[in-house]
């Protein structure tokens, strides 16, 4: 675990903040569904989103600078595997910050499901 957050780098500590808060929101919504904390989860859920595609911008922007600031990279025969598994650790944002999401939205698919059987 520790290496997967290396490979994703500073953004997974944003990317990780906003998944702790939104599935705190998104587990009080499913346990007491109130339409007030909907905006609450939407919000949270935009701004994971984003974290998460700031976080895959930034790793493949790092991917596309570093290859050729290293000669040694840039005319090695082995470039493409180097640009590949630099692309692999790049997608370490989107694993988690998808992940997260989806079990946001989960757990308020749930509390909505509770809430239309208390209306």
């Amino acid at each position: 675990m520790i290496q997967f957050f290396r490979e994703g780098g500073f953004p997974m500590l944003f990317i990780l903040a906003l998944g702790i808060a939104a599935l705190v929101s998104s587990s009080r919504f499913a346990w007491r569904p109130d339409p007030r904390n909907v905006e609450s989860n939407r919000t949270l859920g935009l701004a994971l989103l984003f974290a998460t595609l700031t976080g895959i911008a930034t790793d493949v922007a790092a991917v596309m600078h570093h290859i050729p600031a290293h000669p040694e990279w840039a005319h090695s025969p082995d470039r493409p595997l180097i640009v590949m598994t630099g692309l692999g650790e790049a997608m370490a944002p989107a694993i988690l910050g998808f992940a997260l999401l989806t079990v946001q939205w989960l757990l308020v698919s749930y509390g909505f499901r509770r809430l239309s059987n208390t209306l």
